[in-house]
């Protein structure tokens, strides 16, 4: 029995608080039922055979040992357990009061970190950071530190906490230019007051007059760089706890990825603007291409960028614009166009994170393919040294500026096309209109020329005299026609859109120079409409004029413009001769390019040419052309002080 009992005992012993009390409350009755059956065993062998007089006495007595024994044990067993298990409870408190406190700490941190990361610039994620080390580990203060521009000295920023006078002896101190060299490559981050970091020489006192004793520094990052430190100052000498500072070190990172975000943000923005500016100037295809990769390469802070694009009719790639990617046989090279090739056949952009030692040294590399109506005509390519320097959550804004990227190359290329077509058009007519005018005439001329010469062997001197005035006359007007024509290429005007201020002017020269009364009206007088509507309908007024000096014989030309319902209408007629009947025509006025040409520019911009005229009875040139309805013109009578701002709203 005693074994049985020894060794429950020691297994209740070794035995868990809760196990111990619980094995106590099932084997309770037999440990009672056993030390009473002990103590009867005793009675029974010891003292009643002995028959002594005062074996009651003895027998009382051992019963009150005995029980006063296991009384005392059984209370001491118990009031050790309590107290074990009270212990047991005070640390299980406490312990659950330090994880609610972790708990509370990691939500204010969870908090700051949103806000931080919402914040809309970098003042405001100061302003949050500077006071978050007092609520998150219970600092005395912070401060924020930064370089100056070139990187030299610091600057305080923000303060929060300190007292007056430390603020301003601070403030002070760092005012005489403090060396930034330590602080930027510093990597012990806690100091003690009386030690040798540069925030606490020459403020120790006012440091301690504060309650100051040790700081921490955390410092801030943007691409690989230290651009400040925020610190937090701590009243007792060994700093904050292992915890605390966890804490605080999450802090800084979600500080520095909270700059690091808007600093990008705010280059990339600017790059949007720039390649925008960009896209509105008249440029060429590679100028614009080389100026919108420089914007991307800057917006991004890539080392190496391209732009591709595809030459349907050949069948090959033509890289319009490249940086960093060395010459076409370099592995950057050919990383790039395999990378830009596959983003144009799946029409999507592509995002990599690529392994370190590649024979390009690039981390990280995009592809977009540049659309136009759907259709990929090119690829940009992106790539940096940096492993985050181009990661997903760049995805959109990476879009949108490829999105700009397209548009400005293809108006460009448009452009640059549209131009070769004008180009082509104008030599056109200038082949058709010197074969009409000036070949004809000089060939006339030459004919001339071999008749006054046999007249001047004949000795025929009257009849070489009656042929010299008409002779005069025809050059006189070949050199107008040729002048005319070269006016015609030089034609330019500051602002296309002031339809009837060009048009009055060039009237105005026009009579100038020919001797003919013309009059100029014009409804509204600062009649104003689209650049490409306006240059047509001044083109055909400068073709109607040239054909009213070389065939009406007309002393008087009418030139109406005026606006109604949406509609333009120009006309131009004269008091000449008109156009002769078909069988009597030598040198009509429909036969040569004039007409065709004056039509042709009508239909061009939607318009109708209409030709009256007869015999002897003048001839009216009438142009009517609609206005674009997209245009944001107002063609009204204006003053011409808000003229250019109705022209840049147009644009």
């Amino acid at each position: 029995m005693q074994g049985k009992i020894a060794s429950l005992w020691q297994h209740l012993r070794q035995q868990p608080l809760h196990k111990q009390l619980r094995l106590l409350r099932w084997n309770a009755p037999m440990i009672v039922l056993a030390l009473a059956a002990l103590h009867q065993l005793f009675v029974q062998t010891v003292i009643r055979p002995r028959n002594s007089p005062v074996g009651w006495w003895l027998e009382v007595l051992v019963y009150a040992v005995t029980g006063s024994i296991v009384a005392w044990w059984g209370l001491t067993y118990i009031a050790r357990n309590a107290a074990k298990q009270s212990e047991t409870e005070q640390e299980l408190r406490k312990a659950f009061a330090e994880l609610e406190d972790s708990h509370k700490k990691l939500l204010a941190l969870d908090r700051l970190g949103q806000y931080i990361a919402s914040a809309p610039n970098e003042d405001e994620v100061y302003k949050v950071a500077v006071q978050a080390p007092t609520e998150l580990v219970g600092a005395k203060a912070a401060t924020l530190v930064t370089f100056d521009e070139d990187q030299q000295t610091l600057n305080l920023a923000m303060a929060w906490g300190l007292s007056d006078d430390y603020a301003q002896a601070f403030r002070n101190y760092l005012g005489e230019g403090v060396a930034a060299e330590r602080c930027r490559t510093c990597s012990t981050l806690h100091a003690h007051v009386d030690g040798d970091c540069p925030l606490f020489v020459g403020v120790a006192d006012a440091a301690r007059q504060d309650g100051v004793q040790s700081l921490m520094c955390l410092p801030i990052h943007t691409d690989q760089e230290r651009i400040g430190i925020l610190t937090a100052y701590f009243p007792s000498a060994d700093g904050p706890k292992e915890e605390q500072a966890h804490l605080l070190n999450i802090l800084g990172g979600v500080i520095a990825f909270a700059v690091d975000s808007l600093r990008s943000r705010e280059r990339q923005m600017e790059a949007l603007h720039s390649l925008d500016d960009a896209s509105r100037t008249h440029k060429s295809l590679s100028e614009l291409a080389s100026q919108t990769l420089q914007t991307a390469i800057m917006g991004w802070k890539a080392q190496a960028g391209a732009i591709f694009l595809y030459d349907e009719a050949l069948d090959q790639w033509v890289c319009l614009s490249q940086q960093g990617l060395g010459d076409f046989s370099s592995a950057r090279f050919g990383f790039a166009q395999q990378l830009a090739q596959q983003a144009f056949a799946d029409q999507s952009i592509i995002i990599r994170a690529l392994p370190a030692r590649q024979s390009h040294d690039l981390r990280s590399a995009a592809a977009l393919p540049l659309l136009s109506e759907g259709e990929a005509f090119g690829a940009l390519f992106l790539g940096t040294k940096r492993p985050q320097g181009l990661n997903p959550q760049h995805a959109d804004l990476l879009q949108t500026f490829a999105h700009q990227i397209a548009l400005a190359l293809r108006n460009a290329q448009l452009s640059q096309e549209l131009q070769q077509t004008a180009m082509l058009r104008e030599r056109y007519r200038l082949a058709r209109e010197f074969h009409d005018g000036l070949a004809q005439t000089l060939g006339y001329l030459g004919f001339q020329l071999e008749r006054v010469d046999r007249l001047l062997q004949k000795g025929q001197y009257e009849k070489v005299e009656r042929e010299l005035p008409e002779m005069r006359q025809v050059v006189r007007s070949a050199y107008m026609d040729v002048r005319e024509a070269i006016e015609g290429l030089r034609l330019r005007w500051d602002d296309p859109t002031r339809l009837a201020e060009n048009l009055e002017n060039y009237v105005e020269d026009f009579a100038f120079q020919t001797g003919i009364d013309v009059t100029f009206t014009a409804h509204p007088e600062e009649l104003m409409a689209p650049a490409e509507v306006s240059l047509q309908l001044l083109r055909i007024a400068q073709e109607a004029l040239t054909n009213v000096r070389k065939h009406a014989r007309a002393d008087h030309v009418d030139v109406q413009l005026s606006l109604a319902e949406g509609w333009l209408e120009l006309r131009v007629s004269d008091n000449g001769i008109g156009f002769p009947a078909t069988s009597s025509q030598t040198d009509d006025r429909t036969s040569g390019f004039g007409l065709t040409s004056m039509r042709e520019r009508a239909e061009s911009i939607g318009g109708q040419l209409s030709v009256m005229t007869g015999p002897d009875r003048g001839a009216a040139i009438i142009v009517t052309a609609p206005v674009p309805a997209e245009a944001s013109y107002e063609l009204i009578d204006v003053s011409r002080e808000t003229t250019p701002n109705l022209v840049e709203e147009g644009r």
